[in-house]
C-alpha cells in the first residue's frame, strides 16, 4: 500500500469513525470506534514504516559512502557470453 493511500485511508477512517461514535448512542456507536481504531492504528503503522523506511536509506548511504573511501580496485575476470540458439518461430509468433 501506498504512503499516499494509506495515509488517506486512515484520515478516512478515522474521520469516519469519529463521526459514527460521536452520533446518538445507537447501532452505528461500537462501529464507529471500531473504524477509529482502524484508522487510527493505520496512520500509526504508515508512520512507523515511513520513518524504518529512512533511517535505513540513511544508514545504507553512509555504509556505501564509507565503503567507497577503503576500497581498492579489484581485478575482474568477464566470461564470453554465449549467443541464443535461434528457434524458428511457428504459428502467430512467426510474424
Amino acid at each position: 500500500m501506498g504512503a499516499i493511500f494509506g495515509t488517506a485511508l486512515s484520515v478516512m477512517l478515522t474521520v469516519g469513525g469519529a463521526a459514527a461514535a460521536a452520533g446518538v448512542a445507537g447501532q452505528y456507536h461500537l462501529a464507529g470506534h471500531v473504524l477509529l481504531g482502524l484508522g487510527i492504528g493505520l496512520l500509526v503503522a504508515t508512520l512507523v514504516r515511513t520513518g524504518a523506511r529512512l533511517v535505513l536509506a540513511r544508514q545504507a548511504t553512509r555504509g556505501r559512502d564509507a565503503g567507497r573511501a577503503h576500497a581498492a580496485p579489484v581485478p575482474v575476470t568477464v566470461l564470453p557470453v554465449r549467443s541464443a540458439s535461434a528457434v524458428p518461430l511457428r504459428g502467430r509468433h512467426a510474424a
